[in-house]
């Protein structure tokens, strides 16, 4: 299963914003000099964060992006349901008669396997994780 890279720079760039000062806001600018996605991308992706409540955007001089919830909050199953629109599933069941139930089952099983790993990992994980490659850059 591929990751889109959407959804990917989405869980980067909360996890910057969760390793900022508190309720200092982050320019696109300065997230963009960290992370290495344009300006433009991140404009994109926090439109969507935004509209779920991950995000607020503070307009101005000193404006930029904060972190609305607690990192311990926020999980990567919820991330790409904001950005992918939807639940974790296998691709859409075709009507087939040589498609048979136990094949659907099994992959309906590690769907929700998956589903369930994504539950379990938090922000606040992938904070201590992008927190040690960070401090090794800086």
């Amino acid at each position: 299963m591929r990751i889109s890279t959407t959804a990917h720079n989405a869980s980067l760039l909360l996890a910057h914003l969760a390793l900022q000062d508190g309720n200092k806001p982050v320019p696109a600018a300065t997230l963009s000099d960290k992370t290495g996605i344009s300006v433009k991308f991140i404009e994109k992706i926090i439109r969507s964060l935004k509209s779920a409540g991950m995000v607020r955007s503070v307009r101005g001089v000193a404006g930029g992006h904060i972190l609305c919830r607690r990192p311990e909050e926020v999980t990567l199953a919820q991330v790409l349901r904001v950005i992918e629109g939807g639940v974790i599933a296998p691709t859409p069941q075709v009507e087939d008669e040589f498609v048979s139930t136990p094949v659907v089952g099994s992959w309906d099983s590690v769907a929700q396997a998956l589903e369930d790993t994504l539950e379990k990992i938090t922000l606040a994980d992938l904070m201590r994780s992008e927190a040690s490659t960070y401090s090794q850059y800086n």
